[in-house]
């Protein structure tokens, strides 16, 4: 299994090619922070999205998002928002 933390907002490509989405662990929720997963290698007219595609809101810290998903284009993570926090996201 493969995990990173992600601290800022940005877009990041965590893995080219066909894999399993475990889930993300939120450390620090930030201010209206938001994540959007695409199952692709870019933000940019994706093949397709995880969690329907829209901008989710990072929950309270200490919460658990187990998507337990496969994704077949890639994994690709776009943040926004005013203040960053932290997440950890885990797949293979």
């Amino acid at each position: 299994m493969l995990y990173q933390e992600i601290t800022d907002k940005a877009t990041h490509v965590l893995k080219q090619g066909a894999g399993y989405l475990q889930g993300i662990v939120v450390n620090n929720a930030g201010t209206s922070w938001t994540l959007q997963i695409f199952d692709d290698v870019t933000a940019t007219s994706p093949k397709a999205t995880i969690a329907g595609g829209t901008a989710l809101t990072i929950p309270a810290a200490g919460t658990s998002l187990p998507y337990d998903c496969h994704f077949s284009n890639g994994l690709t993570i776009v943040t926004a928002g005013t203040t960053a926090g932290s997440f950890t996201i885990s797949w293979y």
